[in-house]
């Protein structure tokens, strides 16, 4: 198969899809829609949308960048088929996903108060995230990777 990768023409929500791409070594593009223009073309009306153009010609198409990552760490081997295993390691890209949260709060709140205590709950939460991070790659003998020794969903 290949794919287009629909996002903004910017490190974002998108940036994992498209590490998992490259890491996969597939055929893939990316489109930039007009915003807002094209929002009511997006299947939820927002990106990223993932099409994925398959052999038979039948295409795919995905939204929601955790259900993008999901379905390419699968599809490419990155993500463990143990069900414990992956459940693992998916809980590491979620813990991610709130640390991005909590920072995209502290940059769009307006107040100092606000301001201040969403850095004190972003500086928790990134402080927790590396602790435990630190502590997967000590427990692994490779050091190279989070799990195992090769590249997995956790790395990226």
């Amino acid at each position: 198969p290949s794919y287009t990768l629909r996002y903004f023409n910017m490190i974002g929500r998108a940036e994992a899809c498209r590490l998992l791409l490259t890491a996969a070594k597939v055929k893939w593009t990316e489109e930039h829609p007009e915003w807002p223009q094209e929002k009511e073309k997006q299947p939820f009306g927002h990106l990223p949308v993932l099409i994925e153009k398959r052999a038979d010609g039948s295409e795919l198409v995905l939204s929601e960048s955790s259900t993008i990552e999901r379905f390419l760490a699968r599809t490419y081997g990155f993500l463990p088929l143990d069900p414990t295993q992956s459940a693992i390691q998916e809980q590491i890209r979620d813990e991610q996903w709130d640390v991005l949260n909590a920072f995209i709060f502290v940059i769009m709140v307006h107040g100092d108060e606000d301001k201040k205590a969403g850095m004190d709950r972003f500086n928790d939460l990134f402080n927790r995230m590396v602790k435990v991070h630190m502590g997967i790659l000590n427990a692994n003998a490779n050091k190279k990777h989070l799990f195992g020794d090769k590249l997995s969903f956790a790395d990226i």
